[in-house]
């Protein structure tokens, strides 16, 4: 039950960046670079979740995480508001690796999840 959850939620993470990434930004272009540390810990989150499901041969699943960061950024082209960046890239990456990490400090959540005890009432 828990990983089918855990599933749904990394389902949802993906839908949920693409739609913000390719609609009007929401700060206009006074962000400066402050909008990198956003995508660096999106891509950490995103990368770490689904890193929970996929245990074997994570290197796959980081370069299809990263291809998706680089993918949205071109679609960003496409767009009437947004630009591509390279940066914004490279941030993607950048938090594509630290979620790596932080899946091979913190293995198996959802499993651990579903091992600790139901609460009382």
């Amino acid at each position: 039950m828990i990983e089918r959850l855990w599933l749904a939620g990394g389902w949802l993470g993906v839908a949920t960046t693409l739609v913000v990434s390719l609609m009007p930004p929401p700060l206009g272009d006074s962000a400066g670079h402050t909008d990198k540390i956003v995508h660096l810990a999106g891509y950490a989150v995103l990368m770490f979740w689904w890193a929970q499901l996929v245990i074997r041969q994570r290197w796959k699943l980081a370069l299809a995480v990263a291809l998706f960061g680089i993918g949205i950024e071109g679609l960003q082209g496409l767009t009437p508001n947004r630009m591509p960046d390279l940066l914004d890239a490279l941030a993607n990456s950048g938090g594509v690796m630290l979620g790596w990490l932080a899946a091979r400090l913190l293995p198996n959540l959802p499993k651990r999840l579903a091992m600790l005890p139901a609460p009382h009432r």
